[in-house]
């Protein structure tokens, strides 16, 4: 493209976005201005999106009382957009710019496309882009499950103003539970309705929901916590807007739900079946759209197939050998020599009455906080060794109230990407139920070199595009939190741990059967029993968990198989970078282009990869081509 063929597309393009149509220099930041531009104008229409990642603009203002549109009306005008801003950047001459707007081209492509590809089924839900939940209607995260926690843990309230739009939105709810109604139709017109088991899971929840009532909603009871740490809102003004939020809960949000119940419920009675995607029209086409948005590579779903199987076997040959040759024999209480000796049927919970004294968890929460924090420590001290550029936010351990549903550990990054400090977040009562050495994989997963190495150093390239700060392709940084597991057997903390490297490769085993759970449920053709014998045979889990597990693949087609296809490209192209290389490959300088772009596309990493390389022979030879 033209340099005044793109001047014009931006000038454009900012003018319909009511902005200015001065144009940056023309050192290539034309090209940054033109994607901000054009994910700025998919926020404005994003309500929601916008309160997540904390940003304050006009915009975000305006909508903060609204939620966001899912109307079908909403879906046709996403498809023209995502059309247009691929027709915008596909002219575009990518080698006339820097590397980083080249990546930039990359990842916006990439963005629009597969997520045009999968908005272009006629049955598709009205949620994209951002959102892929494939079903109007699920018992994980589809709209109406996942709104109280959109107002429990995203929706602020720090004075009356924030106040007033919690209680607009309660009212919104109404509109926006129609319009998961409007969905559902739409979907079952063209024969594609949630699998019973989700239905199921959906109704139960809502009706939990309602029973409730006003006072136990927890709408209003995250309102009421919210309210007490805002300020200016006397004790008159609370009460005000608590029976403010009362009356909207009982006119609009909890009659929506009722109406929504209702369908669920039709829709139960016409459904008793739980297959794949593999039995709606096109499913076949839909998983593929569904396996690129969530890898970001070219495997099809019978090679992603094989390779969870080859992974789940080496995996478990791994295991088998630490067994055999760094653990004490320890009798089997009359399991099967096989069970015994594969690594899996021993992965017993931690809990205060171990086998030996030393694998008991902390005696208490604060104990456990110190030695997560002993170990990123130790760990955090080795980093410069493997890392040119380390984070310079901290990361805080604290301490979660102790729930049976909540994970054992999470990592939280700052409302809006501000450099202020991540957080691990530990479940003490989830640690002491996980299997043994579990604790140091969620450490390195979440903490360090996982997570917080990761998006720590993405927060300092603040001169990059709303796009790259805030879309991170889940391929890459599972992937790469994954990876840090590994690389923390490459920095010897296992050594003198092999309960921790059998843990490690417990948790990669989970991943791995999962992509073989979600590729056979989608493309093979499993039915859900199969799916959970597999999970509870070959990954060691107990029947409630095997259920539960191939529940969730069942309603999430693809995206199961980011950890695994991440970890397997990452490690895939450090091994091509040093084949490449040889004696000049240097983990560090690796280590460097993998994260100094932020989370991107695996496609447009390897992308990243191969030019680094370049680089690093053009400068062994003086420059020589």
């Amino acid at each position: 493209m033209t340099r005044s063929l793109l001047t014009a597309a931006l000038a454009t393009l900012l003018a319909a976005c009511g902005q200015s149509a001065s144009l940056p220099d023309a050192d290539g930041r034309a090209v940054d201005a033109l994607v901000d531009a054009q994910f700025d104008a998919f926020l404005a229409n994003d309500p929601e999106a916008m309160t997540v990642l904390g940003i304050d603009s006009d915009d975000a203002r305006l909508s903060a009382g609204r939620l966001t549109d899912a109307s079908l009306l909403r879906r046709a005008e996403l498809r023209d957009t995502l059309a247009a801003n691929l027709v915008a950047l596909d002219d575009i001459d990518d080698d006339a710019f820097a590397p980083q707007q080249q990546r930039t081209l990359e990842m916006a492509r990439w963005f629009y496309r597969s997520q045009a590809d999968l908005l272009a089924f006629d049955w598709a839900p009205a949620w994209l882009p951002l959102g892929t939940n494939l079903y109007a209607v699920d018992q994980l995260s589809s709209i109406p499950m996942s709104l109280p926690g959109f107002f429990q843990s995203a929706q602020p309230v720090t004075g009356a103003a924030e106040a007033r739009n919690y209680v607009a939105r309660l009212y919104a709810v109404a509109t926006k539970l129609d319009q998961v109604r409007d969905n559902l139709d739409l979907q079952a017109r063209h024969g594609v309705v949630p699998p019973r088991i989700a239905l199921e899971g959906a109704a139960l929840q809502v009706r939990d929901l309602m029973r409730a009532g006003v006072d136990e909603s927890p709408f209003l009871r995250a309102f009421a916590r919210k309210l007490d740490g805002a300020e200016g809102i006397d004790g008159e003004l609370r009460v005000e807007l608590l029976g403010e939020a009362r009356v909207a809960i009982e006119e609009a949000t909890l009659p929506a739900y009722g109406r929504l119940l209702a369908r669920i419920e039709t829709a139960i009675a016409g459904q008793d079946r739980n297959d794949g995607i593999w039995a709606l029209p096109d499913g076949e086409g839909y998983y593929a759209a569904a396996l690129r948005w969530n890898t970001g590579v070219g495997l099809d779903a019978q090679q992603l197939h094989a390779l969870g199987h080859a992974e789940v076997s080496r995996i478990r040959a791994e295991m088998a050998a630490i067994e055999r040759d760094r653990l004490p024999a320890r009798a089997t209480d009359g399991d099967s020599p096989d069970a015994a000796g594969d690594g899996v049927a021993r992965a017993a919970p931690l809990t205060d009455d171990s086998a030996d004294d030393e694998l008991a968890p902390p005696v208490d929460a604060e104990t456990l906080r110190s030695e997560v924090q002993a170990r990123l420590d130790a760990i955090g001290s080795e980093l410069p060794g493997y890392f040119a550029a380390l984070p310079t936010q901290p990361l805080e351990v604290t301490l979660a109230s102790e729930n049976a549903s909540a994970p054992a550990a999470v990592y939280y990054i700052p409302p809006g990407g501000d450099v202020r400090p991540g957080t691990l977040v530990l479940d003490a009562a989830q640690i002491r139920a996980l299997p043994e050495g579990g604790l140091p994989t969620l450490v390195y997963h979440n903490g360090l070199p996982g997570h917080h190495l990761q998006v720590g150093l993405a927060q300092g390239h603040t001169a990059l595009p709303r796009l790259r700060r805030s879309l991170a392709p889940t391929a890459f940084t599972e992937g790469w939190a994954m990876y840090a597991e590994r690389l923390a057997v490459q920095m010897g903390v296992y050594d003198d741990d092999p309960r921790g490297d059998l843990g490690r490769l417990r948790a990669e085993l989970v991943h791995a059967a999962r992509l073989v759970v979600d590729t056979g449920l989608h493309s093979e053709r499993w039915t859900l029993e199969q799916a959970q014998d597999y999970l509870r045979d070959v990954a060691g889990m107990d029947e409630a968990q095997a259920r539960s597990e191939a529940q969730h693949q069942l309603v999430r087609p693809g995206r199961a198989c980011a950890h695994t296809v991440g970890l397997h490209t990452l490690l895939a192209l450090r091994g091509h970078a040093r084949q490449s290389l040889g004696r000049r490959f240097d983990l560090r300088g690796f280590h460097g282009v993998l994260l100094e772009n932020g989370a991107l596309p695996l496609g447009v990493v390897w992308t990243a990869v191969d030019a680094w390389i370049e680089s690093e022979r053009a400068a062994d030879t003086g420059g020589a081509g």
